[in-house]
């Protein structure tokens, strides 16, 4: 059924009330005559509702879709099956192929206006955000079984399934959307045109239908619109417009409907719950924070004059190449150190490591959204973990922790890995045997990184560097902490005094030297040791583990890097876990408890790559030896009586006070690099102490800074002492600190009115 007239009352529409006016004076909405159920489904609303937790998740998976499009659509034009030996056998393939090189990012902004394009209309305070694709669109018969299908597309599966070089697979994902479309119908229009080199011809009209929310305390649904017919209606052959103009220069505001289009699909999605912006602000740095290395790039554009700003436009792109250009990250992880994990089933998973610089002038981690780690495919970030994943026991890198980003390629992984690691809305690990083996592999690779350890080392330095103590307020803890040294324990020695010295500090190995710098080459002209061999003998213990290292010129992205990477064969009895760093490939052996004392183990390694580097073949001839024997436990001495609890035994705790910035907590409690003991850091810049300031008259402002700052101090002290105690503690104290943090923030609000005005109301005596 065609109906042109109604498919431009629904482009022009604006908001959920335009939608409603335009189905009614035809009297659509309450003809169930005209909808169908989405999916052929009526109970469809758990799928709908088991997508995105997010709008911008949501909407970055009609991003993914788009891109599937576009590339199915250059296959198919060129008369390829799209799972046919002929097809590109990845996403990368297939995107060099039909785009070739991307390298040049002068191209990309009119790349991004010609094939995807998002852009917002409609209110101030709830968009409509649009979104187009040139790709292979659809046909109107074709309609049921893809964008209004769910779950499965026909009696052949997924619509997209067993196509190597696109991403979806779950035929769902696209429906994500629809919970955070207007607020009553959930409406969404879907235009679509196949291509002529597609369908071989001209003579095929658009198509489009409407998804609409029926609520109903029985059974409510997701439903799409159709013609009398009961067929998704048409709206003609000739080219809509249904896009804004190309080159639009700074601060322009562009039509939404100017530049015409023969094929390709739009997506409308109504009364968005879209951040109340400019999208080209915070929306875009959202997106961004998602598609981190798209395949293709993305153009976002805001239509809506009541946002007019000097940026209407932008482009989503290789967001760590922008961060290269301007210079973003620490010198050796420029190009992201590599890291490869050899998972239990078999599969090899690349991971990349990058760190921020930190803030020149007070040494704190930078402000960076994109940190922490994130499982990517096809450059898109899936499940991730905080920053929290480096601080805890396992990695150990608290004064990086928040400049860490840490990539893991899933790109490559087989189906049935991908299922293992994620849920099927893509946010979300899976919590399986498979996941748990890999953090734990790359955790320990992250421990012992030689060159995040000297940076974690580096930062620590930073922060204490321009931090001071306070005399007076020091003096005033160790009164307070005299008459229980316990917890001097968790900042140092006891030695004598009223003001005691300083607590020795428990040194660990030192700061390295800043090493010569390295500069390494694409593709590796040896590997070997340093005696130029290349094979190494080593013992290991039943059980146990060693690391072993060959040199090289490789540079440190060389076998995670997304173009001609390193690939590593392993032929023998184990495989081990690696990672490159400025000239050292370091490979971590681990031997199973099952291999017999005595027994020789062998493992041959190959690398080499696409481009032909090598082959260099590295020998790895292991002995199995027995695990040294624990030292025989001495007879307990009895314990020497403690002295008594005296002023002349107080401790002196490591507070140091530092202005952080407002935006950061009032206290931190971190640990000195390679050591077990514990510094305090009170920002004496926080939001906290300004408000306490406030909140009592200027003559009282030295009595705040102090009651504040070491009321604080001793509260954590306290918290940290009883926290010490507990199994939580013993599995990770960074958890059990940065949960004491956030309730000495609470505490904060009320410490200085506790301090200064309950004593007033003390009742005296009878």
């Amino acid at each position: 059924m065609k109906d042109t007239e109604l498919l431009k009352e629904l482009l022009e529409a604006e908001c959920e009330a335009d939608v409603v006016a335009a189905l009614e004076k035809r009297g659509l909405l309450a003809n169930k005559d005209r909808w169908l159920f989405l999916g052929n489904m009526p109970n469809n609303q758990s799928v709908v509702h088991g997508q995105q937790s997010t709008p911008t998740a949501a909407l970055v998976e009609k991003f993914t879709n788009g891109l599937d499009a576009i590339l199915l659509k250059h296959c198919k034009s060129r008369s390829i099956d799209p799972r046919g030996p002929a097809a590109p056998g990845c996403m990368a393939d297939a995107v060099e192929e039909y785009f070739g090189d991307l390298a040049d990012e002068t191209k990309i902004r009119a790349l991004a206006e010609e094939n995807l394009v998002l852009y917002a209309t409609g209110s101030k305070a709830r968009p409509c955000i649009s979104l187009y694709d040139a790709g292979e669109g659809q046909f109107a018969q074709d309609f049921p079984s893809t964008f209004c299908s769910l779950i499965y597309g026909s009696s052949d599966g997924s619509y997209k399934g067993a196509i190597p070089f696109v991403q979806g697979r779950f035929n769902m994902g696209g429906t994500g959307v629809l919970p955070f479309c207007s607020d009553k119908y959930k409406f969404q229009l879907i235009v679509s045109r196949v291509p002529p080199s597609v369908a071989k011809g001209n003579a095929h009209e658009w198509a489009y239908t409407l998804f609409c929310f029926f609520a109903s305390k029985q059974s409510p649904s997701w439903k799409f619109l159709v013609g009398t017919d009961e067929k998704v209606l048409t709206a003609g052959s000739a080219p809509l417009h249904l896009l804004p103009k190309r080159g639009a220069s700074s601060g322009e505001i562009c039509a939404p409907l100017e530049r015409e289009v023969d094929s390709g699909t739009l997506v409308k999605m109504y009364d968005f719950k879209a951040p109340k912006s400019n999208v080209c602000g915070e929306l875009f740095k959202k997106i961004q924070d998602y598609l981190l290395r798209p395949a293709l790039p993305l153009r976002i554009i805001e239509c809506r004059a009541s946002y007019k700003a000097n940026v209407m436009g932008v482009t989503v792109w290789n967001r760590f190449a922008t961060w290269r250009r301007t210079k973003k990250f620490e010198k050796d992880f420029e190009d992201g150190a590599s890291v490869s994990l050899k998972l239990e089933n078999g599969e090899t998973l690349p991971a990349q490591i990058f760190v921020f610089k930190a803030d020149e002038e007070t040494g704190e981690e930078a402000d960076q959204l994109q940190t922490g780690l994130r499982a990517l495919i096809n450059g898109q970030s899936h499940a991730r973990r905080d920053a929290q994943f480096f601080r805890n026991k396992s990695v150990q890198k608290e004064h990086i922790a928040g400049s860490m980003l840490v990539t893991l390629d899933c790109t490559d992984l087989g189906q049935d890995t991908r299922n293992a690691l994620f849920m099927s809305n893509r946010e979300t690990f899976r919590e399986d045997p498979l996941l748990l083996d890999m953090f734990k592999k790359l955790q320990r690779e992250l421990r012992d990184h030689e060159g995040l350890k000297r940076l974690d080392e580096q930062r620590y330095e930073q922060k204490i560097k321009n931090a001071v103590d306070d005399e007076q307020g020091i003096s005033a803890l160790e009164d307070l902490l005299s008459s229980d040294p316990t917890l001097a324990d968790l900042f140092g020695s006891k030695v004598s005094g009223k003001v005691a010295a300083k607590a020795p500090i428990e040194e660990g190995p030192g700061i390295p030297k800043e090493p010569e710098p390295f500069v390494g080459k694409d593709f590796p002209t040896f590997i070997a040791r340093k005696d130029k061999s290349t094979k190494v003998n080593v013992e290991i213990p039943q059980g146990g583990s060693a690391r072993v290292s060959f040199l090289t010129d490789a540079s440190n992205s060389y076998f995670a890097r997304r173009k001609l990477r390193g690939e590593c064969e392993f032929v023998g009895d184990f495989a081990p876990t690696f990672h490159l760093f400025n000239g050292r490939l370091t490979f971590l052996c681990s031997i199973d408890k099952s291999a017999a004392i005595g027994s020789h183990l062998n493992l041959e390694i190959t690398v080499t790559d696409k481009k032909g580097s090598g082959p260099f073949k590295l020998l790895v001839a292991v002995l199995v030896v027995a695990q040294p024997e624990e030292p025989e436990e001495k007879e307990p001495k009895p314990p020497r009586p403690k002295p008594p609890t005296t002023q002349e035994t107080s401790s002196r705790p490591e507070v140091k006070e530092k202005a952080m910035g407002p935006g950061q907590p009032p206290l931190t409690i971190e640990k000195v690099p390679n050591t077990e003991r514990l510094q305090l850091f009170l920002n004496t810049t926080s939001t906290e102490i300004e408000d306490a300031k406030k909140s009592r008259p200027p003559e009282e402002e030295v009595a705040v800074t102090f009651v504040f700052k070491y009321g604080l101090a001793l509260i954590a002290m306290g918290l940290l002492e009883a926290a010490k105690k507990t199994e939580s503690w013993n599995k990770d104290d960074s958890v059990a600190r940065k949960a004491i943090e956030e309730s000495v923030k609470g505490i904060a609000r009320v410490i200085v009115p506790c301090c200064l005005s309950l004593p007033k109301k003390i009742p005296k005596s009878k």
